[in-house]
């Protein structure tokens, strides 16, 4: 058999972005292209305008319950009288008399809107999207990282949530027809103050909580970069993590961050058993300090994470199910950190064969010139020496470095080697070190995501290797079925005759990977 020919086709994979279609699916395609409308009205040049505003020194850091909260509320206020569809926060009753506003502890205020569904059976239902519109005014000893005494702009902290959220909800107004959930987006208040708008909202909910059945909250999305969209919370809810991802229509790179604390308006609604993300680009230098200005707010970012906060508002509004609350992630918070480290793998075998070659070589010239042999190694019993070249092992021909490693790792035991010493080829038997490798990857089953395999570790040079699987990929499809439990994905794998081929997904992207088993039929 033609090794290379092998090896190209164990390295194929197939990408395939994340326009799977999830529960968008259920919109008609007329809403389909009320959706694209949607998504191109979010504008840079309306988030830079609203960032502005809301982070410019007139405002003095909108500290909650002062001028510069009151006259930030103002504005989003104006902002939101401007869309058709959007109600005072009524709770969808219709209630004429209804405010925007949602007063407490004097002089703050939530500004609460709703969008009611349109299905008969799910409109009482809702999915709650909110951010925080207050920041910490001119800083103190307890709320600034320094200097205090100037104005805190607070524009990524949390002017960029709230433009954000400005955006989306225009955008969710000309939606035709109408999500089938009802919307419950809030503006909090005081959340500097140790989030005193959303544990009022708690004690005193315009709807039913026990009918919110998913919160995102938008806080500091104004600084994407390389890490992507960090995505906290994805446990607290059944099969989350990949309804998430299945939204990524616009190619962010999400990061499902094991962190989550009470650090933001989020928390409350977890403390109720609701499911509730957190959508956060991450802290920096500038984090509550007077240098958090609008020059540093990454708006193409922020339009992108906007799109996004949009498809995942109507994914959960249109879908027929929705993930349910995970009960075992209340226990499980304090300890996250130590699970994941707890989940990190590493495969560590001895090598079957024990050499060393010459990289350069190897590249250059595809040959596999060895540069030193380990004692008491394979290599070492059948008297290999440097300088000998390696031609063939198994019987396959040895063409490049990822046709060795493949052998090595893959063929059974014991085997031949042919190789070449001053010119003489010479062919031995030799007795290599332990089991041979199927594919070379390690993996785990997680309850939290349901019908996922989750990769723990890739052994460098194998099949897995070469296909393209990394650690922390999950694998959500076998051919075209779900990957079954731990004893029906053992059996798959290992009954598998030929090429496997893998739908995955890393960081909120998906791929359709094969992987070759080895040796092939």
């Amino acid at each position: 058999m033609d090794i290379f020919r092998f090896r190209k086709q164990l390295s194929t994979a197939v990408l395939v972005l994340a326009v799977l279609a999830g529960p968008l699916t259920s919109i008609s395609l007329a809403g389909k292209l009320t959706l694209k409308a949607a998504l191109e009205s979010i504008s840079i040049s309306e988030l830079k305008n609203h960032v502005n505003f809301l982070a410019s020194d007139a405002l003095e850091g909108r500290e909650g319950g002062t001028t510069g909260a009151w006259a930030a509320s103002k504005y989003i206020i104006g902002e939101l009288e401007k869309s058709e569809g959007l109600r005072k926060g009524d709770g969808g009753s219709g209630d004429d008399t209804a405010d925007w506003l949602q007063y407490f502890r004097g002089n703050f205020r939530n500004i609460l809107v709703t969008i009611p569904g349109s299905d008969p059976e799910l409109k009482d239902e809702f999915i709650l999207i909110g951010a925080h519109y207050d920041h910490v005014g001119y800083g103190s000893r307890s709320n600034s990282r320094g200097p205090i005494g100037f104005v805190h702009n607070g524009a990524d902290d949390n002017a960029s949530g709230t433009a954000a959220l400005l955006e989306v909800l225009e955008a969710l107004a000309t939606i035709e027809p109408a999500p089938r959930r009802s919307i419950l987006a809030a503006f909090w208040d005081g959340e500097e103050k140790g989030l005193l708008g959303s544990e009022f909202f708690i004690q005193n909910p315009t709807v039913p909580l026990e009918k919110i059945r998913l919160t995102l909250n938008s806080d500091m999305v104004g600084r994407l970069g390389e890490n992507g969209l960090g995505l906290h919370g994805s446990r607290t809810a059944f099969g989350l993590r990949q309804f998430l991802a299945r939204q990524n229509t616009v190619s962010l790179t999400l990061d499902f961050s094991w962190d989550y604390k009470r650090d933001s308006d989020h928390w409350p609604f977890f403390e109720q058993n609701i499911p509730a993300i957190m959508l956060h680009t991450g802290k920096h230098d500038d984090y509550h300090r007077p240098s958090d200005d609008v020059d540093k707010v990454n708006f193409e970012g922020a339009q992108l994470i906007s799109q996004y906060l949009l498809q995942l508002t109507l994914a959960a509004c249109n879908s027929d199910e929705l993930p349910q609350f995970r009960p075992e992630s209340r226990p499980e918070v304090p300890s996250l950190r130590s699970l994941e480290q707890r989940f990190a793998m590493t495969i560590k075998r001895p090598s079957r064969f024990g050499v060393s070659y010459n990289s350069e070589v190897a590249e250059k010239e595809n040959r596999i010139l060895l540069t030193r042999v380990e004692v008491d190694s394979p290599a070492r019993e059948i008297r290999l020496e440097p300088d000998d070249e390696i031609l063939e092992l198994g019987g396959y021909a040895v063409t490049a470095v990822p046709d060795f490693q493949v052998l090595v790792l893959t063929t059974p035991s014991p085997t031949t080697v042919r190789y070449k010493r001053k010119g003489e080829e010479k062919t031995v038997s030799v007795t290599l070190r332990g089991d041979p490798v199927q594919y070379g990857f390690e993996w785990r089953l997680d309850e939290a995501e349901p019908n996922a395999v989750i990769v723990t570790a890739v052994m460098p040079g194998s099949p897995a290797d070469l296909a393209g699987l990394k650690r922390d990929h999950r694998i959500l499809k076998i051919g075209d079925d779900a990957p079954g439990d731990r004893d029906a994905f053992r059996k798959t794998l290992s009954e598998a005759k030929g090429e496997l081929r893998f739908e995955v997904e890393l960081a909120g992207r998906f791929s359709v990977l094969k992987v070759q088993k080895f040796p092939p039929d």
